[in-house]
């Protein structure tokens, strides 16, 4: 299963409770989700198990953790799964953050990170204080509190300079890594993310971007607008399979995102003058 994160989130409420602002999302589930996940994470994340565990499914290795750990992740695609507790229980909390977040972070408490080292994926086992720190967030969804994402964001200024001062070489690394890759995060969510991308409708939303600031961001980065530049990789792609697989035009139409086999024709002969099949017999 596919799920874009925190666009998941707020389309299944129902399976969450949120506090957010759309600077920072915290959402809490207590759903367990028995098969693998693949998440497409579009801000970066702070996992906070309640109850049970999970297990981050690296190329090379696995990372499991527990309600003795917290997990930070940086924006990216990452294969996660879950697993209950020993009372058949599970809950956890998901805190989103953006590159704002961070900037503002660092000037506010003006932090110098003293190392080059870079971190996008970091464990970090919980002691007593962060322990305390995420029962009082959890305090915040059991109970109705006032202001409660300004709350939210006081605890996580917390969780983020005790970590800090807890393994500053460690977290200082992981904030490194998100400060210096800042530049080219809307670049790679798309470029990483263009299996489900179909329309510039998804593009907007994986980047949590208007269109009008996707159009400059686009034109910045790309020199094209967004249509442009998903034509450009749909029909690469398109390209490449009508070359080195046995796909039918129409297959290859439904892969590249277009809704009728028609309209990918229509579209093919509009940027290379011929026909996918005809395009295909001249490059076999």
């Amino acid at each position: 299963m596919i799920v874009s994160l925190p666009n998941y989130i707020f389309e299944n409420e129902e399976l969450y409770q949120i506090i957010s602002d759309n600077k920072i999302v915290v959402a809490k589930s207590s759903k367990y989700k028995k098969d693998m996940l693949s998440l497409r994470n579009s801000l970066h994340l702070a996992i906070l198990l309640i109850d049970g565990s999970k297990i981050l499914h690296l190329d090379n290795t696995d990372i499991s953790i527990d309600t003795t750990d917290v997990l930070f992740l940086s924006q990216g695609n990452y294969f996660i799964s879950e697993i209950i507790g020993d009372k058949n229980n599970f809950e956890s909390i998901l805190i989103f953050f953006d590159d704002e977040y961070i900037l503002n972070f660092v000037k506010k408490y003006n932090i110098t990170l003293e190392t080059t080292e870079q971190k996008d994926i970091l464990p970090l086992k919980r002691d007593e204080l962060i322990h305390n720190c995420i029962l009082t967030l959890n305090q915040y969804f059991k109970n109705n509190v006032n202001n409660s994402v300004d709350l939210v964001k006081l605890k996580l200024d917390e969780l983020f300079l005790y970590s800090l001062s807890k393994d500053k070489k460690q977290f200082g690394a992981f904030l490194n890594h998100l400060l210096s890759t800042k530049a080219s995060r809307t670049k790679y969510i798309l470029e990483a993310n263009l299996d489900i991308i179909n329309t510039v409708e998804d593009m907007c939303k994986l980047t949590r971007l208007t269109i009008k600031a996707l159009r400059k961001e686009m034109m910045h980065l790309y020199n094209e607008n967004p249509k442009e530049w998903l034509d450009k990789k749909r029909f690469s792609k398109a390209i490449f399979l009508l070359k080195s697989s046995d796909e039918s035009i129409s297959q290859i139409a439904t892969s590249c995102g277009y809704s009728s086999v028609s309209w990918f024709i229509n579209q093919f002969k509009k940027y290379y003058k011929t026909t996918p099949l005809v395009f295909r017999e001249q490059n076999l």
